[in-house]
């Protein structure tokens, strides 16, 4: 199923902070001037820039949804990797190439169909979130305290935080179905209720954002139903959506008017405003509750 495009979703959304945040680097900057503890850089055009690396926002998803799938379905919804990896009895079969790729995707556990797997692609894409405009910092100091001898045990060091601006973050999911596009929706209300929290001092009150919508793009790859959105499902034959194990009639009627529509020989594209995303994102929240009924 790969090995064509149905459908993608384009997300691009602001990380604002709303407590101190900190995305921790690993090594230290030549940079004498900056904290101990600094937020990580990277250069673009030549200019050091603070940014949220995309492994690290899309690993804060994955741990948040595997969490809701776990609670929902056990392993059946997300699999342990350490210990009981969804595909543990087919590995021998799959390095052999005894197995077909539909019973790769069908065999794992719905994590991994929207994560991937050591054999299976993700289907889900996460930028860097790089600033958009200022990045306001300010630096706070702490020392380590022994458990032992309740008195200092190393420090003081200084910390540098982000405490206001934005990070503009854009994320793209492909040939999705709509429980699958509702798990992230969920995550983006778990990031605003402060349900999730990002980065360096949880504990300490550091990591709360608002994740902001800004840009909503639908592309399909076929002509669909105005005032519709479509699954992947909906778009397949009878018999890939049973190799696949994909819903049928996988779409949800939207009131929401577009604020742009294209057709760009193969592709339709459809945009929506931001304020459209609270509608739509309870939508797909609707059939993800559908799927754990199902499954």
């Amino acid at each position: 199923m790969f090995r064509e495009i149905y459908n993608k979703i384009e997300l691009e959304l602001d990380i604002i902070p709303k407590s101190p945040l900190l995305i921790k680097s690993g090594g230290i900057s030549p940079n004498p001037s900056l904290p101990d503890m600094q937020f990580v850089r990277t250069k673009i055009g030549g200019i050091e820039q603070m940014y949220i690396p995309g492994s690290s926002s899309k690993g804060i998803f994955r741990s948040y949804i595997e969490k809701i799938l776990r609670t929902k379905l056990n392993e059946k919804g997300a699999c342990d990797i350490f210990n009981n990896r969804c595909l543990r009895n087919l590995e021998d079969e799959i390095k052999k190439g005894n197995v077909l790729s539909y019973e790769i995707y069908k065999n794992s556990c719905l994590a991994c169909r929207i994560f991937g797997n050591t054999y299976l692609k993700s289907r889900i894409l996460i930028s860097d979130a790089y600033p958009r405009g200022d990045i306001k910092t300010e630096v706070r100091y702490g020392v380590a305290i022994s458990r032992l001898t309740h008195a200092v045990a190393s420090g003081p060091f200084n910390i540098e935080s982000a405490v206001s601006g934005e990070f503009n973050l854009k994320i793209n999911l492909e040939n999705f179905e709509l429980w699958q596009l509702g798990t992230i929706a969920l995550a983006i209300k778990g990031l605003n209720s402060e349900m999730i929290k990002i980065g360096y001092g949880k504990n300490r009150g550091f990591g709360a954002v608002l994740a902001d919508i800004k840009k909503i793009k639908f592309i399909f790859t076929s002509a669909i139903t105005k005032n519709q959105i479509w699954g992947v499902g909906k778009f397949v034959n009878a018999d890939v959506r049973e190799n696949y194990d994909l819903i049928d009639n996988d779409q949800i009627e939207i009131t929401e008017t577009p604020i742009n529509e294209a057709d760009e020989i193969i592709y339709k594209i459809v945009e929506y405003s931001h304020q459209s995303w609270e509608w739509i994102s309870n939508k797909v929240i609707e059939k993800f509750k559908q799927k754990m009924e199902e499954v």
